[in-house]
């Protein structure tokens, strides 16, 4: 679904045909470009034909592709889409353009999508005026839904919660936010509107005078604060976990070890960035299933990366069998770039785990 991270660009006249091929040149992302037979004959395009209706190409375009690009009619565009659409989350992002190529307009998944930012690199290549009506892009607040989305943050909070806050954040209501983890420098890209304060501290980011909050935080925490208002919970990704493990572990152990220390640690599992081990371990079922089973990559490292950072807090059976100094401890401080530990290794009966913040997102 949506896999291709190419521009589906599709048109049906002639003068649409002749502003998809500017379009394919002039835009930077590479371009499947569709056009009905009778004009995808035009001397030295790339072009894709197709046979009218164009109904059965946008329903396949519509599973395969993140973005389109259609030049057709508003109304017309919104008919062939209509049987297609599931959420902003799983649509891709639309942009019609008119046939006189006057409007580049933001159709479907604006901002979350990418939609908004598309109709206006579609505008600047063709000349045209782009259309985006986002809420948060026209009145230039802040886009919750997005927040932290360049660096991987993911929501914690169900879309309810999500679009209660946005309206919170839209309407001037008094918005809370908290800070403790991740990366700092979004407030460049997205400044506060007024409604939305800086809490320096949980208590009072619990007051009961905001009628919103936002919480981007890599710890776990009291979750009836919850209960009182809508809060829309961001998880920076800034823990590089060590894995060492004896061969053929069961991944239930690796999962088991493992929330068993984010929960003692009060450590949030959303929060992981990667998972780290040696290269030997590569073959590791249990490493790439728990890897799977996060959504995170696994970091792999040969002995001289793992022997050049600081040694295990306590013995290490992979010194004897493998030639290093340990495999949790230095390679969760080798994927993090720290030097520091935040969980020192702990044990199950085949397996061994530590824990390592980010330097990027310290």
């Amino acid at each position: 679904m949506n896999d291709s991270s190419s521009i589906a660009v599709v048109a049906i006249s002639r003068r649409g045909s002749e502003m998809a091929n500017r379009l394919a040149t002039g835009l930077r992302q590479e371009v499947d470009l569709y056009l009905e037979r009778r004009l995808a004959d035009t001397p030295g395009s790339e072009a894709i034909a197709f046979d009218l209706p164009v109904r059965p190409l946008i329903a396949g375009l519509f599973t395969s592709h993140r973005y389109l690009v259609l030049f057709m009619p508003v109304g017309a565009a919104v008919r062939l889409l209509a049987p297609y659409l599931e959420s902003k989350a799983a649509d891709p992002a639309v942009v019609c353009v008119d046939d006189a190529g006057r409007f580049a307009v933001s159709l479907l998944s604006g901002h979350k999508g990418g939609a908004d930012d598309l109709a206006q690199n579609v505008a600047r290549v063709l000349e045209a005026t782009p259309v985006v009506t986002s809420a948060s892009h026209v009145l230039n607040t802040l886009a919750v839904d997005m927040l932290g989305s360049k660096y991987g943050w993911r929501i914690e909070s169900d879309s309810g919660v999500v679009t209660r806050v946005s309206a919170a954040v839209v309407n001037g209501e008094p918005v809370a936010l908290l800070q403790d983890a991740g990366e700092e420098d979004w407030l460049e890209d997205s400044p506060l509107p007024d409604n939305v304060q800086v809490c320096q501290s949980m208590a009072e980011f619990n007051s009961p005078w905001w009628s919103a909050g936002l919480l981007i935080t890599d710890r776990i925490f009291d979750e009836t604060a919850l209960d009182a208002r809508p809060i829309v919970v961001y998880r920076p990704r800034t823990f590089a976990v060590g894995v060492g493990c004896r061969r053929n572990v069961s991944p239930q152990e690796l999962d088991g070890l493992l929330r068993r220390t984010f929960d003692g640690y009060g450590l949030a599992i959303g929060s992981i960035r990667c998972l780290a081990t040696i290269d030997l371990k590569r073959d590791e079922e249990a490493i790439s299933m728990l890897a799977q089973w996060l959504d995170v990559p696994v970091q792999y490292y040969d002995g001289d990366a793992l022997n050049a950072r600081p040694g295990p807090s306590g013995p290490s059976a992979a010194q004897e069998r493998l030639g290093v100094v340990g495999v949790s401890e230095p390679a969760a401080l080798a994927a993090s770039g720290n030097d520091d530990l935040i969980v020192r290794k702990v044990k199950s009966s085949s397996a061994t785990l530590a824990v390592a913040r980010m330097v990027d997102a310290a």
